[in-house]
């Protein structure tokens, strides 16, 4: 079963653990490339626009319940971890 984003979901910035983003409204682009409207949880004002594979991205983002706590995802099968979300533009890989 493919992880989807949805309005409402909460995910807490690897990088930045202390900043938690709430989905307010998901839409695509003109590629087709899901991409969401995150407000920050402690500050309401501070909006940002993150594509939805990079939201998924475990190495980037975690996805978590309302109190805060991680939110374990299904560890994906072997053979799958090279996959792309599917759809959009390939990116080069540094």
């Amino acid at each position: 079963m493919r992880r989807q984003v949805n309005i409402g979901d909460r995910y807490q910035d690897c990088t930045a653990v202390w900043t938690q983003w709430e989905v307010a409204r998901i839409y695509q682009d003109l590629l087709g490339v899901p991409h969401a409207v995150v407000t920050n949880v402690s500050d309401a004002m501070e909006r940002r626009t993150i594509a939805c594979p990079t939201l998924l991205d475990r190495r980037r983002f975690k996805l978590t319940a309302e109190d805060g706590a991680a939110i374990a995802l299904p560890v994906m099968a072997e053979g799958q971890a090279g996959r792309r979300a599917g759809g959009g533009m390939s990116m080069p890989h540094y």
